[in-house]
This record gives C-alpha cells, structure tokens and sequence, in this order.
C-alpha cells in the first residue's frame, strides 16, 4: 500500500485525527510519533504531503522523494531551513494566531500597567492610583495578521499603535508605519511588541539605539522569534531603567539555558514559549482550501517565500 501524506505528530496531539478526517477520503495517511526514527522497513517512496511541526518533519524530508508539500503545525518554520527540496512547497500556519497572541499582550500590558502582579501578592495598603494604558503609544514590529489582530485589540482600549514592516507601506489599523531599519519608528514609545518571524533582515531589529528612543519605563514585549532583540543591549536597559519590564516569551536558544541573565533580571518575565498555543483544530482548517488547490494541481496559497524568509 502506497502512502500519501505522513503525519508526524506527538503521541498526546489531536490535530493529526482532523487531518486524516480531511484527508482520509482523497488519499492514503499514515501518522507517526515524533519519538521514532525513519525506519529503514518504511516505504515513503510514494509520500507527497508532510504535516508537522518543523524540526519534527526534518529527518522525514530526504526519504519522501516525490514530496510536494509540507504543511507546518507552527507559523515559524526557520527550522526547515536549508532542508527544503527544489519543488517543495511550505505553507506555514498563517492567520490563526490573531486572537491568542493578542490575548496574550494585552493580559501582559494591563497586568504590568495596573500593577495586578504586585496587589496580588499586597501585604500593607497601597491607594497609590495607576495611569493605566488610554492614550499611551504602541509599535508593533511586524504588520501582518498578528501584528494587526494585537493593534485592533490594542484600540479598544485606546491605545495608539505604530507599525513597522518591510517597506514602511500603510497598514489599516496603525496611525503610522515606518520602514525596517527607520529608528524613527522607536522614538518615545510606550510599548514595543515584535512578531517579527527569525531572518537575516529582523536580527537585532531593537538594538540599542531603538532602546535609547523609547519612552523611560516602557515595556517590551517579544512573541516572535528571539532574534530580533539585542539581549545585552535589553539587559542594560533594564538594569539603567530606560525599559521598565520586559516580558519574553521566545529566545535565540530554547528552552532558555539556567545560567541566561534574564532569569536573574527581576523586571523580565519569561513566558517560555506559550504565548500562541497550537489549537488543534487549526491545522486541519489551514488546510482544507490549500487540499482542494493541491489535488487541482493548482498553486498553494500562503507559502513560504525563501527569500524573505516567512
């Protein structure tokens, strides 16, 4: 029996039971763990789809050698890198985070703002009234579907939000954007959020010189990829007081090593990868239109551009 696509999943995940609900009628499916190695006994002479996380499917590419395309359970996929084949299409999880991610900063912004961290754990009485986030500025590096979910949530509770992107074009639901590289975009903001996705063009995206424009006491907040930020450069910020706290949920080593300074920062918050929970059903949702275009012979929407990068 032929395989057609190849699930490689984690033993407890659910989503590879809706894909093979989607796919089951079209073609055959087979689901490995993620535990088990290529097996030389395995025929994947015949696989033309791959589904799963990045770093997970690696091993299973150069054994699939009629592959066409590989669906990602992750919206990064910097960990295929250098392993894709001529032919091959990736197509991210793309417009499905908006909703957790903006959850995510806003919970983090409101918490640190109104202080719900330290009256948590209040002993004396403390009157003292906070400002809160109205009329406070924010720039989001990166304008796309996340980088505008976290904006339009960020208006509801009136707060200004800059963007920046490749090209600087106008983005709907930001004041202004600024082009990549343009430190202007940093001057005397009151929240910096980066989405930005891992390549060579977002690598210390905020350096020190974008650290120094910022409003005294802002925060920083990264659900990207840990590249984008200069650490030493962060670090020194929020020991002198320029960046009041920083909440950090990626990193360019993960899981973060016991011996970063970060952990011994008392104003960094490490989030440890869990700002945008795969939801199950997502991966078969991205899925379903891209199938039909799949099978037509047709091209794919949403891939991967290699020479940007996401």
């Amino acid at each position: 029996m032929t395989t057609d696509a190849l699930l490689v999943a984690e033993s407890d995940d659910e989503w590879p039971d809706l894909v093979i609900d989607l796919l089951g009628q079209r073609m055959s499916v087979v689901r490995i763990n993620t535990s088990e190695k290529t097996p030389s006994d395995m025929d994947c002479s015949s696989v033309k789809i791959l589904v799963g996380g990045p770093s997970n499917l690696v091993p299973w590419i150069s054994v699939c050698p009629q592959l066409q395309w590989i669906q990602s359970t992750w919206a990064g996929v910097d960990a295929l890198a250098g392993h894709i084949p001529a032919g091959v299409v990736v197509t991210p999880l793309k417009n499905v985070f908006g909703q957790s991610m903006s959850e995510f900063v806003l919970g983090w912004l409101l918490a640190l703002e109104r202080r719900v961290l330290d009256r948590a754990q209040a002993s004396v009485w403390d009157d003292t009234p906070e400002l809160g986030v109205f009329g406070k500025t924010m720039g989001i590096l990166g304008t796309g579907s996340i980088g505008s979910a976290v904006a339009k949530s960020a208006q509801h509770f009136g707060i200004r939000c800059r963007g920046l992107n490749s090209d600087g074009r106008p983005v709907d639901g930001f004041e202004a954007c600024f082009k990549a590289g343009d430190h202007r975009f940093f001057d005397d903001l009151d929240f910096v959020v980066s989405v930005l996705p891992k390549t060579t063009h977002t690598e210390n995206a905020i350096d020190q010189e974008a650290l120094n424009r910022l409003s005294p006491g802002s925060i920083v907040i990264n659900i990207g990829r840990g590249n984008a930020i200069d650490d030493d450069a962060l670090l020194t910020a929020l020991r002198n007081g320029a960046v009041g706290a920083a909440v950090l949920d990626v990193f360019r080593e993960e899981p973060l090593p016991k011996s970063h300074l970060y952990w011994q920062q008392e104003n960094v918050y490490i989030t440890s990868h869990t700002s945008a929970p795969t939801l199950e059903r997502f991966v078969a949702q991205a899925m379903a239109t891209n199938l039909e275009r799949f099978i037509a012979g047709q091209d794919l929407l949403g891939t991967f551009d290699a020479s940007k990068g996401y």
